[in-house]
C-alpha cells in the first residue's frame, strides 16, 4: 500500500481516536507523519514513521513550533489533517452556558484551525502545494438543542474550509472537510451505556462510525485520487443525514 508513498503528513489529534486511526492508515500508506497531541505517547502506538510532537493547537506560540519542527524535520508538507478538537459542553441551553466553556470549545475547534492554516499553508506553498483536510462534524449542517459550543464551532470550520479552498485553488491547494457523524472515540467516554443505545437508534445503520472509517474517508480525500475535489464536505453518518 503506498498511496501516500514519498508524501510528509502533519495530523492533529493524533494520539487517540480518529485522529489516531488517521496517522496509523497514513503511516501505513507509505506517508511520513509528523503527529501532534497534547499527549506525545502517539509515536510508540502508531507505528510506521511516524514523528511525535506535543502541541496544544490552541495556543499561538505552540502552533508555530510545531510546524518549524516538521519543516526541520521534514523539509516540507503535503498533507495537513485539522483533527484536533474537543467536544464541550452537552445538555446546556445557550443563556446556561459559561463563557469559559463557549471559549474553550472555539479556542480549539476553529480558532486552532485558523491557527494552524495560517502557519502550515506557507510551508505547503514552497512545497508545491498539497492536501488539507479539516475534521469537521454533521453539526457542521444539523443543529443539537444544548450544545451550541461545539455545534457553533463546526458549523464555522466548515466555512473555513470554503473559504481557505477557493482563496489556495491556484496555489495547487486542495481544502476539503469531513463529516463525521457518532463515532466511538474518547469524546463519548461520559455517555451512559443507555445514551449509547439510543444514539445507535438514531443512525440507519444501526450502530456508529468507527474511527477506522473515518481514516479511511480522510486518506481518499488526502491522497491524489481525490484530485479533482476542494471545497466539499463528506458526511460520514451511518445515513442519519438523508432523512
Amino acid at each position: 500500500m503506498s498511496r501516500l508513498q514519498g508524501k510528509v503528513a502533519l495530523v492533529t489529534g493524533a494520539s487517540s481516536g480518529i485522529g489516531l486511526a488517521v496517522t496509523k492508515r497514513f503511516a501505513a500508506e507509505g506517508a511520513r507523519v509528523f503527529a501532534v497531541a497534547r499527549r506525545a505517547e502517539v509515536e510508540c502506538s502508531a507505528g510506521g514513521d511516524v514523528t511525535a510532537f506535543r502541541a496544544d493547537i490552541s495556543r499561538p506560540q505552540d502552533v508555530e513550533a510545531m510546524v518549524q519542527a516538521c519543516e526541520q524535520r521534514f523539509g516540507r508538507l503535503d498533507i495537513l489533517c485539522n483533527n484536533a478538537g474537543v467536544g464541550g459542553p452537552s445538555g446546556v441551553r445557550i443563556h446556561e452556558l459559561g463563557l469559559d466553556e463557549w471559549d474553550r470549545v472555539m479556542a480549539t475547534n476553529l480558532r486552532g484551525t485558523f491557527l494552524t492554516l495560517r502557519a502550515a499553508i506557507p510551508l505547503m506553498l514552497v512545497s508545491g502545494g498539497g492536501s488539507i483536510v479539516n475534521m469537521a462534524s454533521v453539526g457542521s449542517f444539523r443543529a443539537s438543542p444544548g450544545s451550541s459550543a461545539y455545534i457553533t464551532s463546526k458549523g464555522g470550520l466548515l466555512m473555513l474550509t470554503r473559504t481557505a479552498a477557493l482563496e489556495y485553488v491556484q496555489d495547487n491547494i486542495r481544502v476539503n472537510a469531513v463529516c463525521p457523524g457518532m463515532t466511538e472515540t474518547s469524546i463519548l467516554s461520559a455517555l451512559s451505556p443507555e445514551q449509547i443505545v439510543e444514539m445507535n437508534k438514531r443512525s440507519p445503520l444501526g450502530r456508529m462510525n468507527t474511527p477506522e472509517e473515518v481514516a479511511s474517508l480522510t486518506l481518499f480525500l488526502a491522497s491524489d485520487e481525490s484530485s479533482g475535489i476542494t471545497g466539499a464536505a463528506y458526511i460520514i453518518d451511518g445515513g442519519r443525514c438523508a432523512g
